[in-house]
């Protein structure tokens, strides 16, 4: 059976963990073959329901493998979608932000490669900052040390955090007093 759309949004939305193991790499092969993909971009609904769906019952899913391959899919869709995938970084952020804190380190890093891979491929490293910022006050502590790791990896890896002069003034100061908060915490 050819897949399409429709199966694959039904295939996100599996609850049995047995199954999406199974279905994983099936849904990772779709979203990458743009032959058989070729309404990945064109059906908005259908993708912001498959987005949801694994920001929140595959990369917050307890078992730590149903993470990894929920991160791996969205992994998949940032290499597909490119800039197109900007307007789900909303949608997925807060799960990834969540996973900087998790108990595996595997976990942590994927979480933050994601992270830097969206900076690098569907949106500014500003545009994704922006909307980090929370990440400083997280609840759990090993979050917002991971979320201070994924700075120095951002400034590291990517060189620039800023594009423009005003930027810089504007979220620096933000991310600035986030960071002194922090300190003032610890």
């Amino acid at each position: 059976m050819e897949s399409n759309m429709e199966y694959i949004v039904a295939q996100v939305t599996q609850k049995e963990v047995g199954r999406r193991f199974q279905v994983g790499p099936e849904i990772i092969d779709y979203i990458l073959d743009r032959q058989k993909s070729h309404d990945l971009e064109h059906d908005q609904s259908m993708l912001d329901r498959m987005v949801d769906s694994l920001a929140t019952t595959w990369v917050n899913a307890s078992n730590f493998k149903v993470a990894l391959l929920g991160m791996d899919i969205v992994s998949a869709l940032v290499t597909r979608l490119q800039e197109r995938f900007r307007t789900q970084i909303g949608t997925v952020l807060p799960s990834l932000i969540d996973r900087l804190g998790d108990s595996k380190d595997q976990v942590r890093d994927q979480a933050q490669s994601l992270l830097l891979k969206t900076m690098e491929q569907a949106a500014s490293p500003q545009y994704v900052w922006d909307r980090m910022l929370a990440g400083f006050r997280h609840k759990n502590s090993r979050t917002r040390e991971a979320v201070c790791f994924c700075l120095i990896s951002t400034l590291n890896v990517l060189n620039v955090i800023f594009s423009r002069f005003d930027e810089v003034q504007r979220s620096g100061n933000m991310i600035l007093s986030s960071v002194c908060r922090l300190l003032r915490m610890a």
